[in-house]
């Protein structure tokens, strides 16, 4: 094949890689490859082409070969590819030496973002800390590395500097386009005769995260005034009479708030000024549901002896992520005598159900009325008639826990951080339990111990 053709394949392929033509590109630059076994420009995008795919060890193999062609510029970004790699395929130990090799050879500040990452998922949280410090101490206003830094701080009790690291996301690009600011942020001054606006994270269970912190903003401001979703508003009455709440569906939230404010606060940097100790973690209300409306869930429960909710994804959708299982991986759980297991999942999860009920003749509880895409008051209502909460890492399991229900989490072994027993019922989510897989393993190992620890409630 003569230059020139290669040249126009090569251009062939590039424009597949561009429209998120993976495959095609791979074909291209393979024939390209087929005439031209060393053509740089070739190998460089079939390595890009098999990491967008997910094919990390043809990407890896493909990385090894071309790194000592090319010259030592390109050298460094093939280098921090393969390591960045290794990362994608939890290889960590063997990410480690070719980042830190990266650095050292190329002084770009910019790949100690992947070494310091690299550090925490080998649970060396000083090691990540002094490397995000060196990070930001070359790169002041790199918000990113800021919030990677701050659960570790957490970690070591260092509060003031750990909230004042994640306070900075509000720099962040995406922070930045989801945030309407309607009057100055608050800084920290004394609220005594300021009008407060509390503004929403992203997350409907962030949002309930952060709302052990509403009742001191709303004792020391002279008025507050919330911004929820609509889902949230009746919760919010009810736990928070004083305030004014500002409700929104998914489309209109800039439109919903109305008033006049002196400044204005994420919920999520509330902890930054209210939760500078573990004392303060430790004496954080509980979310509150009527007597009346909790009996009234109750009483539709089964006399069966525990009752379990489940939610089994994180998202609207169960695309099989690593925060997520399918619900069949659940029937251990599910064939369990004496047990109501109501559904608490949110999404797209009818199916799911359907298909086990027909395969195996499982139920499952469902309350249209008090589901997770509804009203987060008779949601909660239910909630707290449970005995149990088995959920992934989404608004179920944090709703449970804020209401001060038993909460037991399943997680992958790349979330098994900064795990302290007494740190955690201190400062997190404190009726919660977290049961991690290995990472040679599926979910059978939690399954079986869940199973185990239920025979004993």
């Amino acid at each position: 094949m003569k230059q020139h053709k290669l040249m126009l394949k090569l251009k062939k392929a590039s424009k597949a890689a561009g429209k998120k033509d993976h495959v095609g590109a791979i074909h291209i630059c393979k024939q390209v490859l087929s005439k031209d076994i060393d053509n740089i420009n070739a190998l460089k995008l079939l390595a890009t082409s098999f990491i967008a795919l997910n094919r990390f060890s043809e990407a890896k193999n493909i990385l090894k070969k071309v790194i000592p062609l090319v010259n030592k510029q390109d050298s460094y970004l093939l280098l921090h590819l393969l390591g960045c790699n290794y990362i994608s395929q939890q290889d960590y130990h063997a990410a480690l030496p070719v980042l830190e090799e990266v650095f050292n050879s190329s002084g770009d500040s910019k790949v100690l973002l992947d070494v310091a990452l690299v550090y925490f998922k080998l649970g060396d949280y000083e090691a990540a800390r002094d490397v995000y410090f060196k990070l930001i101490e070359l790169e002041p206003d790199n918000h990113q590395a800021k919030f990677n830094l701050y659960p570790i701080l957490l970690h070591f009790k260092d509060y003031k500097s750990a909230w004042t690291c994640f306070h900075s996301r509000i720099e962040r690009q995406e922070i930045k386009d989801q945030v309407h600011w309607f009057a100055a942020k608050w800084a920290g001054e004394p609220l005594t005769d300021k009008n407060i606006l509390i503004y929403p994270e992203q997350g409907i269970g962030d949002n309930l995260s952060y709302t052990g912190c509403f009742a001191e903003a709303i004792a020391d401001a002279k008025q507050t005034h919330i911004v929820c979703d609509n889902r949230l508003k009746g919760l919010y009455q009810h736990n928070f009479p004083t305030a004014i709440i500002h409700s929104y569906d998914d489309v209109n939230r800039e439109q919903a708030v109305k008033g006049d404010f002196d400044c204005q606060i994420l919920a999520g940097s509330l902890p930054y000024f209210y939760r500078l100790d573990e004392e303060a973690f430790l004496n954080e209300p509980k979310l509150q549901i009527s007597d009346e409306l909790q009996q009234a869930k109750a009483s539709r429960l089964s006399d069966k002896k525990l009752k379990i909710g489940i939610s089994w994804f994180h998202g609207r959708v169960n695309d099989g992520n690593a925060n997520s299982m399918y619900l069949e991986e659940l029937l251990p759980l599910l064939k369990m005598e004496n047990i109501e297991w109501i559904n608490l999942q949110f999404g797209d999860w009818q199916s799911e159900v359907d298909a086990l009920q027909r395969k195996y003749g499982t139920e499952i509880t469902h309350f249209e009325d008090c589901a997770a895409s509804g009203d987060f008051e008779h949601y909660g209502a239910l909630i707290s008639s449970l005995d149990l909460v088995i959920s992934a890492s989404n608004a179920a399991l944090m709703f449970a826990s804020r209401l001060g229900v038993r909460s037991w989490m399943f997680l992958p072994a790349a979330q098994k951080l900064l795990q302290r027993e007494d740190f955690n019922e201190a400062i997190s989510l404190r009726q919660e339990r977290r049961f991690y897989r290995s990472n040679d393993e599926g979910w059978e190992g939690i399954i079986q111990q869940m199973c185990n620890e239920i025979e004993l409630l």
